[in-house]
């Protein structure tokens, strides 16, 4: 599976033939005009959805991201979707690609303790677009965030996978990381606006190497692994156990043009191509020991790494 922010045509292409789930992003800055002109999201559809379908596995649509967190851009988020799903209905896949859009955490009012999780945001029009057609619900969960921003009131075991015991006690629901309250309250949100059955996908998970105390390639390196290992247990979450958490790592590349020494260190290799640390997509190993350096994990694990992700 991989997440494209934009419709990269370089990138499509590429894909063509391989098997590999595809979620293909409309920027932000293209929300305008193709909300506010059936035949701009036609085109777009044509262009970057058609043309490649079913060559390329293409899943879902991402419509914009992240939107809440702009103002402006929000008021023509639904009317986007509502374009580009008339655009799939045309060209005849809206029953093989979903649309929708990708949230943050912000966007929750409340999320703790989960089962009180709620938006705060009237979500209803959108829930029932994603309800109407389907789709399913994209968020973004950082545990990194919260741990950063704790002062220590958030260990470092509840927030990387480590704990083996309960340590938050919702009603008759246990949790022993910081990742699955933030899903569970997101469903519970969704829950208290009538949609108890909307799928959740995470469009973004993960830790940045650089540019905090708490971000470090050890970290990263636990972080990552157990996530890995926690999707594919099959575990769910405790509201919905035995339920797959479809969940995408931010991101493969440091991104070395972004802003902010932190934003730029999220990476599983670095901009020259070369693995930041050692991964493990089977969850093939129980134990992350420390890193001696982060030169020599690329070293012991580079070919390893380039195989699991071809």
């Amino acid at each position: 599976k991989v997440r494209l922010y934009f419709a990269s045509q370089d990138a499509l292409q590429a894909l063509k033939n391989s098997g590999i789930e595809v979620i293909v992003g409309v920027r932000n800055a293209e929300l305008q005009t193709i909300a506010d002109d059936q035949d701009v999201a036609n085109i777009w559809v044509n262009d970057n959805i058609k043309q490649f379908h079913p060559s390329v596995n293409i899943k879902y649509i991402a419509v914009g991201n992240e939107v809440f967190l702009n103002r402006t851009l929000i008021l023509y988020l639904l009317l986007a979707m509502e374009n580009i799903q008339r655009a799939l209905r045309k060209a005849d896949l809206q029953n093989n690609i979903k649309v929708s859009t990708p949230y943050p955490t912000s966007v929750l009012n409340n999320s703790f303790p989960p089962s009180e999780g709620t938006f705060g945001e009237d979500m209803s029009a959108i829930l029932n677009f994603l309800s109407d057609n389907g789709s399913t619900f994209m968020a973004h969960v950082y545990p990194y965030f919260s741990y950063k921003n704790s002062a220590g009131s958030t260990s470092a075991d509840y927030s990387l996978f480590r704990s083996t015991s309960t340590v938050v006690t919702d009603g008759n629901l246990m949790y022993n990381n910081l990742f699955d309250v933030f899903v569970d309250a997101f469903i519970s949100a969704m829950e208290k606006l009538g949609h108890s059955n909307i799928p959740i996908v995470i469009t973004e998970s993960g830790w940045p190497t650089a540019g905090n105390a708490v971000a470090t390639v050890d970290n990263a390196r636990t972080y990552n692994n157990n996530l890995i290992k926690h999707v594919l247990s099959n575990a769910g979450t405790p509201k919905r156990p035995g339920t797959t958490i479809e969940t995408y790592i931010f991101t493969l590349f440091n991104e070395n043009q972004k802003t902010g020494s932190e934003a730029r260190h999220f990476g599983l290799f670095d901009t020259t191509k070369i693995p930041v640390y050692p991964m493990d997509f089977l969850a093939e190993s129980s134990v992350y020991p420390p890193l001696s350096s982060p030169e020599s994990s690329r070293d012991l694990k580079v070919v390893y790494i380039y195989l699991t992700v071809i």
